[in-house]
């Protein structure tokens, strides 16, 4: 199988890229931006999303079986302020990928996002009707519709929420600092393994219930959905909700970390100014269990994905 990967130096896509490697896939990955931080064994492609000419040349050259497409740009602010150029990259970008997948008969698997819902609904699904309250969420939200009323096109879209794990293409990348979205929790992970306090945000305007998914596993999922011949909609997501503070305190449990050196705090203010015009999902809690049906298996419940993750860490740092 011949797998294009955007996105390949990102968290995502460089544990599908390891996943399908070791799985016998040829791999091409496109690059923006940072390059992998050792020599690779599959085929670079410099690519921007910007270029949506370049983009359809790119699938045209490389006539690939699938595509996942993980390359996002995930700075909210950026995103904000920059609303043309994010849209271009962003929604633009998406349909020129889709239009030559369906012009080389390539599967494309669109990675999008929790934060499609703005957090009100006691619990969703697969079918729920989106209600973004920011701008990347809105993105999201427009290309899964740009997909889903494409003729022709053999796609599915990907959910994920709360990803954390290692950067196997640049292990440098790994957030290192606090957010207000559940990604804070690799922020956690560092803080605790190297013996520091680590602070939870529980104030207004953080991502304080959803569910966390290690990146190996939804890598796994991504490439179960790119092997279905079923469109629509899929919860590639972690299978439990949890708090952030809860979360916190079961990283601390896994990695055998001093659950003292958690600590709880009012939202930086400093953040939230930068933010105040920004949404943020309060929590979601969600369904994955057509998506389970479908591909064959649940995703990891936070347990059994800070298990796997714990043995991916210690393999990786010694």
């Amino acid at each position: 199988m011949r797998l294009y990967v955007t996105g390949g130096t990102g968290l995502v896509g460089s544990n599908i890229i390891r996943l399908a490697r070791r799985r016998g896939m040829e791999i091409i990955a496109s690059q923006y931006g940072p390059e992998p931080e050792w020599s690779v064994d599959y085929q670079l492609e410099p690519l921007d999303f910007a270029d949506h000419d370049g983009v359809r040349a790119s699938i045209h050259k490389y006539q690939p079986d699938a595509v996942i497409h993980t390359a996002a740009i995930l700075d909210q602010i950026f995103m904000d302020t920059h609303r043309e150029l994010s849209w271009s990259i962003m929604v633009d970008g998406t349909r020129a990928l889709a239009q030559a997948c369906r012009d080389v008969k390539a599967r494309l698997v669109f990675v999008s996002s929790d934060w499609v819902f703005d957090g009100r609904a006691d619990r969703v699904d697969e079918s729920s009707p989106p209600c973004p309250v920011n701008f990347y969420g809105i993105m999201k939200v427009a290309s899964e519709r740009e997909l889903g009323v494409m003729a022709g096109l053999n796609y599915g879209i990907g959910r994920l929420a709360g990803i954390y794990g290692l950067n196997y293409a640049a292990p440098s990348l790994a957030r290192k600092d606090n957010g207000l979205g559940f990604d804070f929790s690799v922020y956690v992970i560092y803080r605790l393994a190297a013996g520091l306090p680590a602070t939870v945000w529980t104030g207004p305007k953080v991502n304080d219930i959803a569910h966390p998914t290690l990146a190996s596993d939804c890598a796994d999922m991504l490439l179960r959905l790119a092997q279905v011949n079923e469109n629509g909609i899929f919860h590639c997501f972690g299978s439990e909700a949890i708090s952030r503070v809860d979360l916190a305190h079961r990283i601390a449990k896994a990695f055998d970390a001093d659950p003292a050196l958690i600590n709880t705090a009012f939202t930086d203010p400093a953040v939230l100014d930068a933010h105040r015009h920004i949404g943020i999902p309060f929590r979601t809690i969600a369904s994955t269990e057509k998506t389970a049906q479908v591909l064959g298996r649940r995703a990891f419940n936070v347990e059994e994905g800070l298990k796997a993750f714990r043995v991916e860490w210690d393999a990786f740092w010694g």
